[in-house]
């Protein structure tokens, strides 16, 4: 399985996402591709010890920052490590997306690029967060503000297949986020999502509505929402559990503490662990057609390690979205497809429109060399193929206007690129060294589910949200 990681996302990249990248190639084996910026990624993946670890470089001219536009985004960075990762999966060369960025970004390139499923109107952030018999999994838990009741049934559905399919929960209870248990409360929003719900019985198992402090008492599996009010609920159960954890340190910072933090530090190291944001790593952006985790803006090298791994589960990436449309189509009567010409749907059409009529200019391929120059000197110690291997060299290209190549540290891999033509990923297993390749322009054919079957690599880990 191949996962594409955006190695420029997030506040503490790349050192954090490319350290996780290293941690999860090591633990788990998957392949992974680090996309960025090529020199800078180079000098990082020079202070590691990568000698037989599936790791590539994709290069990205661009980046996108946490304070950018997400739509304008979309039409004016259409180069960046977002792009790029999401192309990856367009076309079948990744398994799934990775990204610590700008989460709004992430999701308006992704229904650009991957579009929705089938009967989807709108992805939702589907965030797991601790209960007392294990976890519930929120859903929306950030992309999306303002929502219609479509949209929240949607998000029940969704959220049901995931809890059953990845969780492994047989019959799913799924209720509505509200201020009261009683039918009469809540608003017209979620009145109207609920009669939705209560009209797909034998496919979800409504219970209701459930309140606030419901969530960590696990009488829902999974709860809907809004994506305000979600993110709202979880910034304050992160919050809380900072709190909590911090109180706790002051009390066990005495003698007579820490002898009784002999006595319990093993409960406590596992209250610590399910509180901890960086044990979820990310959470998927259900309803796309592909798959992508977004992770904490915050994320350290344990969370971006723990997100891959969310990522490369293998029934996400498989059954989760098949099943989604299966459930949707059977119930259109009581959840119906949104009209295509209409709302959000119409204003993405628009914009995926205007990307075709008038795309931006592609990274001009890099300059062949002239003719008689001299031969290119051989490669450095330590990245030539295995012995036995088949791997060919690649050869090194990089875009006219680039920063200058910085030197990596003594010691360090090599990295090549190939030329920006993008034949199929085939990276070479070398034994100290990394193979790179320049990243191609966006693909105007229309989005397909192209994941692939993996190795299953053990329960995802989501983490709590989006980055506000």
């Amino acid at each position: 399985m191949r996962i594409a990681l955006d190695a420029m996302g997030g506040d503490l990249a790349p050192k954090a996402t490319v350290e996780g990248a290293v941690l999860a190639a090591h633990d788990f084996g998957v392949e992974i591709v680090l996309i960025g910026d090529l020199d800078l990624l180079t000098r990082e993946l020079g202070e590691h010890r990568i000698s037989g670890l599936k790791i590539t470089i994709e290069h990205a001219p661009e980046s996108v920052a946490m304070d950018d536009s997400p739509m304008e985004s979309v039409l004016s960075k259409p180069h960046s490590s977002i792009h790029v990762g999401l192309e990856m999966v367009k076309r079948g060369d990744a398994s799934a997306f990775v990204s610590a960025g700008n989460s709004g970004a992430v999701m308006a390139a992704a229904m650009m690029i991957l579009g929705t499923l089938p009967g989807v109107d709108r992805p939702a952030i589907a965030s797991l967060v601790p209960a007392s018999d294990g976890f519930a999994l929120l859903i929306d838990a950030g992309a999306n503000t303002e929502v219609k009741p479509l949209n929240l049934a949607q998000f029940g559905v969704m959220g049901s297949v995931y809890a059953h399919r990845v969780r492994g929960i047989p019959n799913p209870r799924v209720g509505i986020l509200a201020n009261g248990e009683e039918d009469s409360k809540g608003t017209d929003l979620t009145r109207a999502a609920a009669a939705m719900l209560r009209g797909m019985r034998g496919a979800v198992d409504y219970i209701g509505y459930v309140e606030g402090r419901d969530i960590n008492r696990g009488k829902a599996d999974v709860v809907v929402t809004d994506g305000f009010t979600g993110n709202v609920a979880l910034k304050t159960m992160e919050g809380f559990a900072s709190f909590l954890l911090g109180n706790l340190r002051d009390v066990f910072s005495t003698m007579k503490g820490r002898i009784a933090y002999l006595l319990i530090r093993k409960h406590l190291s596992g209250i610590r662990q399910r509180l901890d944001p960086a044990e979820y790593g990310g959470a998927p952006l259900l309803g796309l057609g592909g798959v992508a985790i977004i992770a904490h803006g915050s994320s350290t090298p344990r969370a971006i390690r723990n997100a891959i791994r969310a990522a490369a589960n293998e029934a996400l990436v498989e059954r989760v979205n098949a099943e989604i449309v299966e459930t949707l189509a059977r119930h259109t009567t009581a959840v119906p497809v949104k009209s295509a010409n209409k709302g959000f749907r119409a204003l993405l059409d628009k914009m995926r429109e205007r990307l075709h009529r008038h795309p931006r200019e592609a990274a001009p391929p890099a300059q062949a060399p002239a003719a008689g120059a001299a031969a290119a000197p051989p490669r450095t110690a330590g990245t030539e193929p295995a012995a036995g291997s088949t791997a060919q060299p690649l050869a090194s290209a990089k875009p006219a206007g680039a920063p200058p190549a910085v030197p990596s540290p003594a010691g360090a891999p090599s990295l090549k690129t190939a030329p920006l033509e993008h034949p199929p990923l085939e990276p070479s297993a070398l034994s100290n060294g990394v193979a790179t390749r320049q990243s191609a322009p966006p693909s105007d054919s229309h989005p397909a589910d192209k994941g692939q079957a993996a190795e299953k690599i053990g329960e995802p880990s989501p983490h709590k949200s989006e980055r506000s």
